[in-house]
Protein backbone atom coordinates (compact mmCIF):
# COMPACT_ATOMS: atom_id res chain seq x y z
CA UNK A 1 0.00 0.00 0.00
CA UNK A 2 1.31 3.42 -0.93
CA UNK A 3 2.27 5.48 2.12
CA UNK A 4 0.46 8.82 2.41
CA UNK A 5 2.49 11.98 2.69
CA UNK A 6 2.07 14.20 5.73
CA UNK A 7 0.20 16.71 3.53
CA UNK A 8 -2.26 14.07 2.34
CA UNK A 9 -2.86 12.89 5.91
CA UNK A 10 -3.57 16.47 6.99
CA UNK A 11 -6.01 16.95 4.11
CA UNK A 12 -7.92 13.75 4.94
CA UNK A 13 -8.05 14.66 8.65
CA UNK A 14 -9.47 18.11 7.86
CA UNK A 15 -12.10 16.59 5.55
CA UNK A 16 -13.13 14.08 8.24
CA UNK A 17 -13.48 16.85 10.81
CA UNK A 18 -15.66 18.88 8.46
CA UNK A 19 -17.93 15.88 7.83
CA UNK A 20 -18.24 15.34 11.58
CA UNK A 21 -19.15 18.96 12.23
CA UNK A 22 -21.70 18.92 9.38
CA UNK A 23 -23.30 15.87 10.97
CA UNK A 24 -23.64 17.60 14.34
CA UNK A 25 -25.02 20.90 12.99
CA UNK A 26 -28.78 21.15 12.34
CA UNK A 27 -29.96 21.53 8.78
CA UNK A 28 -30.97 24.95 7.53
CA UNK A 29 -34.63 24.02 7.99
CA UNK A 30 -34.02 23.39 11.70
CA UNK A 31 -32.77 26.91 12.44
CA UNK A 32 -35.33 29.42 13.75
CA UNK A 33 -37.19 31.29 11.03
CA UNK A 34 -36.43 34.95 10.46
CA UNK A 35 -38.62 37.44 12.24
CA UNK A 36 -41.69 38.66 10.41
CA UNK A 37 -43.66 41.92 10.36
CA UNK A 38 -47.14 41.87 11.83
CA UNK A 39 -50.02 44.26 12.42
CA UNK A 40 -52.96 43.05 14.49
CA UNK A 41 -56.28 44.06 15.96
CA UNK A 42 -57.58 41.19 18.03
CA UNK A 43 -59.60 39.90 20.93
CA UNK A 44 -57.40 38.52 23.68
CA UNK A 45 -58.77 36.35 26.50
CA UNK A 46 -56.77 34.26 28.96
CA UNK A 47 -57.46 32.37 32.16
CA UNK A 48 -54.78 30.95 34.43
CA UNK A 49 -54.31 29.18 37.74
CA UNK A 50 -52.84 32.21 39.54
CA UNK A 51 -54.74 34.27 42.08
CA UNK A 52 -55.98 37.69 40.97
CA UNK A 53 -53.95 39.37 39.58
CA UNK A 54 -51.47 37.09 37.83
CA UNK A 55 -48.05 38.75 37.71
CA UNK A 56 -46.84 37.11 34.45
CA UNK A 57 -48.06 39.97 32.25
CA UNK A 58 -47.02 42.57 34.82
CA UNK A 59 -43.55 41.54 35.99
CA UNK A 60 -42.58 38.54 33.84
CA UNK A 61 -43.31 34.83 33.42
CA UNK A 62 -43.48 32.76 36.61
CA UNK A 63 -43.09 29.02 36.86
CA UNK A 64 -46.05 27.13 38.32
CA UNK A 65 -48.76 28.94 36.39
CA UNK A 66 -51.07 27.00 34.04
CA UNK A 67 -53.15 28.83 31.48
CA UNK A 68 -55.44 28.64 28.49
CA UNK A 69 -56.23 31.51 26.16
CA UNK A 70 -57.05 32.76 22.69
CA UNK A 71 -56.16 35.50 20.24
CA UNK A 72 -58.86 36.09 17.62
CA UNK A 73 -57.90 38.43 14.77
CA UNK A 74 -60.42 41.12 13.82
CA UNK A 75 -57.88 42.29 11.26
CA UNK A 76 -54.18 42.01 10.68
CA UNK A 77 -51.35 40.63 8.60
CA UNK A 78 -48.21 38.58 9.11
CA UNK A 79 -45.52 38.82 6.44
CA UNK A 80 -48.16 40.26 4.14
CA UNK A 81 -50.73 37.46 4.63
CA UNK A 82 -54.19 38.53 5.81
CA UNK A 83 -55.02 37.10 9.26
CA UNK A 84 -58.58 38.45 9.49
CA UNK A 85 -60.82 35.82 11.08
CA UNK A 86 -57.98 33.52 12.15
CA UNK A 87 -57.76 32.28 15.74
CA UNK A 88 -55.02 30.79 17.90
CA UNK A 89 -55.95 29.09 21.16
CA UNK A 90 -53.23 27.90 23.48
CA UNK A 91 -52.57 25.91 26.63
CA UNK A 92 -49.38 26.50 28.55
CA UNK A 93 -47.33 26.24 31.69
CA UNK A 94 -45.41 29.49 31.04
CA UNK A 95 -41.68 28.96 30.87
CA UNK A 96 -42.13 25.20 30.51
CA UNK A 97 -44.38 24.15 27.59
CA UNK A 98 -47.05 25.40 25.21
CA UNK A 99 -49.47 23.85 22.71
CA UNK A 100 -51.23 25.77 19.94
CA UNK A 101 -54.65 25.19 18.36
CA UNK A 102 -55.23 27.02 15.08
CA UNK A 103 -58.33 27.88 13.07
CA UNK A 104 -57.90 29.54 9.68
CA UNK A 105 -59.93 30.19 6.53
CA UNK A 106 -57.38 29.09 3.92
CA UNK A 107 -54.23 26.94 3.79
CA UNK A 108 -52.13 30.08 3.21
CA UNK A 109 -53.65 31.77 6.25
CA UNK A 110 -53.18 28.60 8.32
CA UNK A 111 -49.47 28.55 7.50
CA UNK A 112 -49.09 32.26 8.29
CA UNK A 113 -51.02 32.21 11.57
CA UNK A 114 -49.15 29.06 12.67
CA UNK A 115 -45.81 30.72 11.97
CA UNK A 116 -47.01 33.81 13.81
CA UNK A 117 -48.11 31.76 16.82
CA UNK A 118 -44.80 29.93 17.02
CA UNK A 119 -42.94 33.23 17.01
CA UNK A 120 -45.28 35.23 19.25
CA UNK A 121 -45.47 32.58 21.99
CA UNK A 122 -41.88 31.33 21.88
CA UNK A 123 -41.13 32.69 25.37
CA UNK A 124 -43.86 30.49 26.88
CA UNK A 125 -41.69 27.39 26.65
CA UNK A 126 -41.13 24.32 24.52
CA UNK A 127 -43.64 24.01 21.69
CA UNK A 128 -45.18 20.55 22.14
CA UNK A 129 -47.49 20.67 19.16
CA UNK A 130 -49.75 22.60 16.80
CA UNK A 131 -53.20 21.26 15.89
CA UNK A 132 -55.73 22.40 13.33
CA UNK A 133 -58.87 22.82 15.46
CA UNK A 134 -62.27 24.41 15.80
CA UNK A 135 -61.78 27.49 18.00
CA UNK A 136 -64.78 29.45 19.31
CA UNK A 137 -64.79 32.68 21.32
CA UNK A 138 -68.04 34.45 22.20
CA UNK A 139 -69.09 37.19 24.61
CA UNK A 140 -68.16 40.76 25.47
CA UNK A 141 -67.18 43.12 28.28
CA UNK A 142 -65.20 40.48 30.15
CA UNK A 143 -67.84 37.76 30.04
CA UNK A 144 -66.33 35.38 27.50
CA UNK A 145 -66.64 31.73 26.61
CA UNK A 146 -63.77 30.00 24.84
CA UNK A 147 -63.85 26.45 23.51
CA UNK A 148 -61.61 24.25 21.38
CA UNK A 149 -63.20 21.37 19.48
CA UNK A 150 -66.51 21.98 21.21
CA UNK A 151 -64.95 21.89 24.68
CA UNK A 152 -63.42 18.44 24.26
CA UNK A 153 -59.92 19.89 24.51
CA UNK A 154 -60.41 23.29 26.13
CA UNK A 155 -63.12 25.44 27.63
CA UNK A 156 -63.04 28.69 29.58
CA UNK A 157 -65.65 31.08 30.95
CA UNK A 158 -64.60 34.44 32.39
CA UNK A 159 -66.16 37.50 33.95
CA UNK A 160 -64.86 41.04 34.55
CA UNK A 161 -63.52 42.32 37.87
CA UNK A 162 -64.69 45.94 38.33
CA UNK A 163 -62.58 48.64 39.94
CA UNK A 164 -63.40 51.41 42.38
CA UNK A 165 -66.46 52.64 40.50
CA UNK A 166 -67.94 49.13 40.73
CA UNK A 167 -68.61 49.26 36.98
CA UNK A 168 -65.43 49.57 34.92
CA UNK A 169 -62.97 46.66 34.89
CA UNK A 170 -59.56 47.24 36.44
CA UNK A 171 -57.02 47.75 33.65
CA UNK A 172 -53.25 47.50 33.30
CA UNK A 173 -51.31 49.45 30.69
CA UNK A 174 -47.85 48.91 29.20
CA UNK A 175 -47.77 45.26 30.25
CA UNK A 176 -45.28 42.64 29.08
CA UNK A 177 -47.88 41.06 26.80
CA UNK A 178 -46.71 42.07 23.29
CA UNK A 179 -50.02 41.20 21.62
CA UNK A 180 -52.18 43.05 24.15
CA UNK A 181 -50.11 45.67 25.99
CA UNK A 182 -53.31 46.81 27.72
CA UNK A 183 -55.33 44.15 29.57
CA UNK A 184 -58.44 44.29 31.71
CA UNK A 185 -58.85 42.28 34.89
CA UNK A 186 -61.20 39.34 34.96
CA UNK A 187 -61.52 36.05 36.75
CA UNK A 188 -62.28 32.53 35.65
CA UNK A 189 -65.77 31.23 36.31
CA UNK A 190 -64.66 27.79 35.16
CA UNK A 191 -62.13 26.31 32.81
CA UNK A 192 -60.58 23.01 31.82
CA UNK A 193 -57.92 21.60 29.54
CA UNK A 194 -57.52 17.93 28.52
CA UNK A 195 -55.23 16.76 25.74
CA UNK A 196 -53.20 13.59 26.10
CA UNK A 197 -51.15 13.61 29.27
CA UNK A 198 -51.78 17.33 29.89
CA UNK A 199 -54.79 18.16 32.02
CA UNK A 200 -55.86 20.87 34.49
CA UNK A 201 -58.93 22.82 35.63
CA UNK A 202 -59.50 26.46 36.56
CA UNK A 203 -62.05 28.14 38.83
CA UNK A 204 -62.13 31.49 40.59
CA UNK A 205 -58.61 32.30 39.44
CA UNK A 206 -57.07 35.04 37.32
CA UNK A 207 -58.23 36.11 33.85
CA UNK A 208 -57.18 38.92 31.52
CA UNK A 209 -58.99 40.23 28.44
CA UNK A 210 -59.06 42.94 25.80
CA UNK A 211 -61.70 43.01 23.06
CA UNK A 212 -59.77 45.48 20.90
CA UNK A 213 -56.08 44.86 21.46
CA UNK A 214 -53.79 46.55 18.94
CA UNK A 215 -50.14 45.84 18.33
CA UNK A 216 -47.56 45.71 15.57
CA UNK A 217 -43.89 45.03 15.10
CA UNK A 218 -41.66 42.02 14.48
CA UNK A 219 -41.80 38.55 15.99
Amino acid sequence: MKRLTSGQVKTLWTAAMLVGVATLLPSAAAWPAETGEYHAVLTFVEGCSCSVPCTCDISGLKHGCQAVGVVAFSSGTYNGVDLTGAKIAYATAPGDWIRLYVEAKTPQQETAVTDFGKAAFKEYGKLEGVKKSSVSITGKAGRYTLSVDGGKIMDLTTEAVPGGDKKTPISYNNTMNPLSPTVMQGKTVKGSYHDGERSFTLEGSNAFFNSAAKSSGKV
